[in-house]
């Protein structure tokens, strides 16, 4: 049977909730609510029938915290003389995987209520303006008893690694980015003019060379010798020349003086903020190569883990690097999870918002994707998409005639599926060398 024939309102995940509870009165039905926090979480245990059992407490981040809890959820099973005991909690930064991991070995089989279902259920509830731990965990064990949210199912082995690398990685781009732009701003103060940036500047001034201050290596080579205008004003051609060739870098006489001629026309800064801003450029610029060893090496792990997984053919297909198959392979997880592609895009939360009634059925036109779902598995696979759009026919051509009649994003996000089904499909045929778009095409 079609994995789209659906037997439920709910489809598969309904279908497999009506299961677990089948047979069951509803006062038997125990539901685990947890409002996650970073130092303590909030509890509250009830029935299916929303009739609490054990009132709301709380309970710290220690083993004393987990004891507890688990004192709590035997006694309220006892005294409902409960037939299964369902536990839900929002899935809170990385705070609620500790405690969900211990939950899960009792074992007793933990959901992840998605945080933004909790927003919505709080704004149906008539709770909109109103936000307490109380009430957060009441919109999540009001969810849970109806059968919303996802399976827990932590990453192990390889994909584990595979998962705190790939994070690691993310968070260490940030904060490169945020480091360049300092150092841009360092520029700005000590050698103004010098770095232009945006459509506005460019078509106002003439750049001292035609490409980006952070694909050109003589421009960063320069600020890490003489970022001091005042005193590249003073220099001859040959001295620059030789300022460079004393550190290996290479420069010409014809480049050294047209950045000698920059130099002299520049609006020179105040001596004792150059002073200053000189050296905090010259440290950041030191950290920022630090940062760019420690991204390439948590680059080069990421390949080895890669390696030996199936979803290494990811890495042979034309428009994805390895590292952009590991970071997909990363936020997706062990593929023995999902059985079919659009498992996992849905779990992307890459879907539009709908506002439609009656004859005004706009099907999500104007409104913008919702994002429910896992942001590094939406992350990923985006930025997968952008690539393999570049490098693979048919997806650019789906791209761009979806493009003639719909907004970017839109078509973006529909490449970004349509690319999911292929990747799918490449992982479990183990094949790179000719992709399968549909019965009779290839690419």
């Amino acid at each position: 049977m079609s994995h789209k024939a659906n037997t439920h309102l709910k489809g598969e995940r309904g279908q497999a909730f009506a299961d677990q509870i089948r047979n069951f009165p509803l006062e038997r039905i125990l539901c685990v609510s947890l409002d996650i926090g970073k130092y303590f979480h909030v509890v509250m245990i009830h029935n299916a029938l929303g009739e609490i059992v054990t009132p709301t407490f709380e309970i710290d981040i220690f083993q004393s915290g987990f004891t507890a809890l688990c004192a709590a959820i035997d006694e309220a099973s006892a005294r409902c003389r409960a037939k299964v005991v369902l536990t839900g909690l929002e899935p809170t930064g990385h705070y609620f995987e500790n405690l969900a991991r211990h939950l899960r070995a009792r074992p007793q089989p933990v959901t992840l209520v998605n945080s933004y279902a909790v927003k919505q259920n709080r704004s149906q509830q008539m709770m909109r303006r109103e936000k307490t731990d109380e009430i957060d965990v009441a919109a999540v064990g009001d969810l849970l008893r109806r059968g919303e949210g996802t399976a827990y199912r932590p990453a192990s082995g390889p994909y584990l690694q595979l998962q705190q690398l790939d994070r690691t990685r993310i968070a260490k781009l940030k904060m490169q980015t945020m480091l360049k732009s300092q150092i841009l701003g360092h520029l700005d103060r000590i050698f103004p003019g010098l770095v232009l940036q945006g459509e506005e500047a460019l078509n106002r001034y003439t750049p001292l060379f035609s490409t980006s201050f952070w694909q050109c290596q003589t421009l960063q080579h320069l600020v890490r010798l003489c970022p001091d205008p005042c005193r590249l004003a003073t220099l001859s051609p040959s001295e620059l020349v030789a300022l460079f060739h004393d550190r290996h870098y290479r420069l010409g006489r014809q480049n050294a003086a047209k950045i000698i001629a920059y130099a002299q026309k520049t609006l020179l800064p105040d001596p004792e903020l150059s002073a200053i801003r000189s050296d905090l450029l010259q440290a950041d610029l030191t950290l920022l190569e630090h940062l760019q060893l420690q991204i390439d090496h948590l680059e080069q792990r990421l390949g080895e883990l890669l390696a030996p997984l199936p979803a290494a053919v990811w890495a042979k297909l034309k428009g994805l690097s390895t590292v952009q198959a590991a970071s997909l392979t990363a936020a997706m997880g062990d593929p023995a999870h999902y059985t079919y592609a659009a498992q996992i895009f849905r779990r992307a939360g890459l879907v539009s918002g709908r506002n439609d009634s009656g004859s005004r059925q706009r099907k999500g036109k104007g409104q913008g994707v919702l994002k429910v779902g896992d942001v590094y598995l939406r992350r990923a696979l985006m930025t997968a998409t952008e690539s393999l759009i570049l490098h693979q026919p048919a997806l650019h051509m789906y791209y761009t005639t979806l493009k003639k009649t719909k907004h970017p994003s839109v078509a973006r996000v529909a490449t970004a599926r349509k690319a999911m089904g292929i990747l799918w499909a490449t992982l479990r045929d183990q094949r790179s060398t000719l992709l399968i778009l549909k019965k009779g095409e290839t690419m």
